[in-house]
């Protein structure tokens, strides 16, 4: 179980079961919201294949936290190397990952989640999120960075002013300009609130 201090609320994830807890009390992870809408994004895909595509992204995550976290360069990972080029290409630095965060609404915690990256590029600070999906999806990627856009502002008082989408899979790599809309994934939070 990792534990977190945010804004006088204690943060808690439990890996075994990927459940967030609030002050003791379960809350949804942002990917549950996520699902009111994007539910069936994977249905048809045989579990096999998504567990492993799972197991790859988790690799590729760790990898990319582990360098910029320890310094540690995992010369297997390809998308490590693309990461890295990616870097250098758009002149932009991992101020941080692996980011936890409290959505609030009305005060009230409602969500949670570790969301990939906290960027510096330009002088200005954003949040990034990497992909390792066959295709780019940036309808649902726009959805979940702008909630972590808002759980992030909540959670620590800084603004993010910038998205950005990052793809790597099979020597693909993408660093792509997400549109800022908290109006539109404000609804969907409403949403979810009333399905539950």
């Amino acid at each position: 179980m990792e534990t977190w201090e945010i804004k006088g609320h204690i943060l808690e994830y439990i890996d075994e079961t990927h459940q967030y807890l609030v002050d003791g009390i379960c809350v949804p992870s942002i990917t549950q919201i996520l699902k009111v809408k994007f539910g069936k994004k994977y249905e048809g895909i045989d579990e096999a294949i998504l567990k492993k595509a799972s197991e790859k992204g988790t690799r590729v995550h760790e990898a990319i936290e582990n360098y910029e976290k320890l310094k540690l360069e995992d010369v297997t990972c390809r998308e490590l190397k693309d990461y890295k080029f990616l870097k250098k290409q758009y002149k932009f630095e991992c101020l941080d990952n692996e980011v936890p965060i409290i959505l609030f609404k009305d005060n009230e915690p409602i969500s949670a989640g570790r969301l990939d990256l906290v960027l510096e590029m330009d002088k200005e600070m954003g949040l990034g999120d990497i992909k390792r999906t066959s295709t780019l999806d940036k309808e649902y990627l726009g959805y979940q960075l702008n909630l972590y856009r808002i759980g992030y502002k909540q959670s620590y008082d800084q603004e993010a002013k910038f998205l950005k989408g990052i793809h790597l899979r099979d020597g693909v790599r993408k660093f792509v300009n997400i549109p800022i809309n908290e109006e539109l994934v404000m609804e969907l939070v409403e949403k979810y609130m009333e399905e539950v």
